[in-house]
């Protein structure tokens, strides 16, 4: 015989709350951490940061939704290079931003080899058009690269 179990919606969402992603400085903290260190196609090497990505999304050559699209990346724990401002994000969740962050993706489509931008509302950290925590800024001007 089953059960059912039935919670007031209030104590559900109260519950939900609890459990969902940490808050405040929490969040901050738990974000991301050290990854592998990798070199670009442009050969430079860079230390990476994991961080964890709740959606699959397109890798962008540039970062702007109206960039061309060079692979997709899944969501799991990911290793991103750095992050810099650009166009509006893909409206992911909800979510709304306009960082981008700069990685390879699972699949490639094109000459890139799935090299490029993912917007930052993939992230399961961070908050409407703010940074995610923990991960250095692209200091380059070629906006193809960091």
């Amino acid at each position: 015989m089953t059960r059912r179990v039935f919670i007031p919606l209030g104590a559900a969402v109260l519950a939900l709350g609890c459990l969902g992603a940490p808050s405040g400085a929490t969040a901050q903290s738990a974000s991301c951490w050290g990854g592998p260190t990798v070199t670009i196609p442009n050969g430079k090497t860079y230390s990476t940061k994991v961080c964890p990505t709740w959606t699959q999304t397109r890798v962008r050559e540039l970062p702007a939704t109206n960039g061309e699209t060079t692979g997709y990346l899944f969501p799991a724990n990911n290793w991103v290079v750095c992050q810099r401002s650009g166009g509006e994000n893909d409206q992911l969740g909800g979510g709304r931003n306009n960082i981008w962050l700069y990685t390879e993706g699972d699949t490639t489509q094109n000459e890139y080899n799935g090299w490029g931008w993912i917007p930052a509302t993939s992230v399961s950290y961070g908050g409407d058009y703010q940074a995610i925590p923990g991960v250095p800024w692209c200091t380059g001007t070629n906006p193809r690269f960091p």
